[in-house]
């Protein structure tokens, strides 16, 4: 996992002690740690090892969140900005408890980018690009409209491809997952029809 940060980036990594994953009789599983780069010890994200059928690894037999992390950042300040144009807008002061961004990375685009590569290229991406907006809003008929609000915005920042994660109103633990994307725009009503639910 070292080496393969090390040569992908160019830079020292501190990696937790591996977990192995999804691995059992006749199936090959995966490495998995977190790492903080040596640089910026606030950051955190994820890499994956799949071993080869002999055992052994390569280069490409990994697949980390690196590039995913540095842009969660920034779709995080981005977030920010939009959060207060949207409460603004919104009646009676209603407005988040608390929104943040995660982006998650896939496919062809998860091995691609690198340190070069920018968010604002790849934010409008609908394969391989996930914007997870995790929001807790208090309970009030106008949550699902606040919701979506921000989805919509972020739509005219060309951001299309969105998990919402946000907390139901019946306070259970389980949260409620709503995804839109340029085939699925959707509505309001998608995050109302979530967060009502009642069962656990």
């Amino acid at each position: 996992m070292q080496q393969y940060l090390s040569s992908k980036y160019n830079e020292g990594f501190n990696i937790s002690s591996p977990k192995y994953e999804n691995g059992g009789l006749g199936i090959i599983g995966s490495w998995r740690s977190e790492v903080q780069p040596v640089s910026n010890k606030q950051l955190k994200f994820s890499i994956s090892c799949t071993p080869s059928r002999d055992g052994t690894f390569n280069l490409s037999s990994c697949s980390d969140q690196y590039i995913a992390a540095i842009w969660s950042v920034q779709a995080s300040k981005e977030l920010e900005a939009i959060v207060k144009e949207v409460n603004a807008s919104s009646s009676n002061g209603y407005k988040a408890d608390s929104a943040q961004a995660e982006i998650i990375l896939s496919g062809d685009l998860v091995d691609s980018v690198n340190k070069q590569s920018k968010y604002e290229d790849n934010k409008t991406k609908d394969e391989d690009f996930l914007y997870r907006l995790i929001i807790d809003a208090p309970n009030d008929s106008q949550k699902a409209s606040y919701v979506f609000k921000i989805v919509e915005r972020l739509r005219q920042e060309g951001v299309y491809s969105v998990d919402v994660d946000v907390n139901r109103n019946n306070n259970s633990k389980i949260r409620c997952e709503v995804f839109f994307n340029k085939n699925k725009l959707g509505n309001k009503d998608d995050i109302e029809s979530c967060i009502v639910k009642t069962r656990e």
